[in-house]
């Protein structure tokens, strides 16, 4: 065997070697990699004390007081955002498929084409709606990571508190709600007109959780149901879905006003 062949196999070797003993790290570092782009898409969850005291930490003492106030009124901001875009994205996505399924009927000439003519227009108008909605989340969004010092479009989420479904007519602690004695707040005056305001925004929670978004919900199945068979019209069916959009949207705004006042307590 000559001195060039003994230095080629060894060559080979070593290359297989070198291969070997790479591969695996670069698996990791991809996998790595994959891992943080993973972390860096998922949003950040912030309630309102949290996003406080984060907006706290980028802000000078001397001007804490001032930034805690933004703070509450460019959180409250998105927490609308959201709600209103939740609640235009389930019209959307309901609508959506009614023109869906009205453009497979007309295929099988099961439908009138003016029909599939009017939920098409339907359909436009809720997206347009949900454009807008969208829009006003980020530029809310936008706000909100500036007090943060994040980027700008950094993906970030608003939480609600969680607010109680009933009020007992004694104690909040019976029910969660976060009632405030003269003795513990130092202001007697303003605690029962908190505790009423408490009692009466659990009362209207309760009312769209039990009663008005799911007999809307169910109405709204009901009527397109019907609206297949050809007994209930086109223009009826549109009617209750506009109406279970401003339900949901009453009651997207109604967890805002509870967090608006869980804001006035903790400031």
């Amino acid at each position: 065997m000559s001195k060039t062949t003994i230095q080629a196999m060894v060559s080979a070797r070593i290359s297989s070697l070198v291969i070997l003993l790479l591969v695996p790290l670069l698996v990791l570092g991809t996998a790595g990699s994959a891992l943080c782009l993973r972390a860096a898409d998922a949003p950040v969850e912030l309630t309102l004390p949290q996003f406080r005291a984060q907006v706290r930490e980028q802000t000078p003492p001397a001007k804490q007081a001032e930034s805690s106030k933004r703070a509450g009124a460019v959180f409250l901001r998105l927490v609308v955002a959201e709600g209103k875009v939740a609640a235009a994205r389930q019209s959307l996505d309901r609508l959506s498929g009614w023109h869906e399924a009205a453009q497979s009927r007309l295929e099988a000439q099961s439908a009138p084409p003016l029909e599939v003519e009017i939920l098409r227009f339907a359909e436009a108008r809720a997206a347009a709606r949900a454009a807008q909605f969208q829009t006003e989340r980020r530029r809310a969004l936008q706000q909100a990571n500036l007090l943060l010092g994040r980027a700008p479009e950094a993906p970030l989420a608003a939480l609600t508190q969680a607010i109680p479904v009933t009020a007992s007519d004694n104690t909040g602690e019976q029910s969660g709600i976060p009632l405030h004695s003269g003795e513990q707040s130092g202001e007697q005056a303003e605690a029962p007109r908190t505790q009423e305001e408490w009692k009466e925004l659990a009362s209207r929670k309760a009312r769209f959780e039990k009663v008005l978004l799911p007999q809307g919900r169910d109405l709204l199945a009901k009527m397109y149901q019907s609206y297949l068979l050809g007994g209930t019209p086109l223009s009826a069916l549109l009617r209750q879905e506009s109406g279970v959009y401003q339900t949901e949207l009453q009651y997207r705004l109604l967890l805002v006003e509870a967090e608006r006042l869980l804001a006035s307590t903790q400031s």
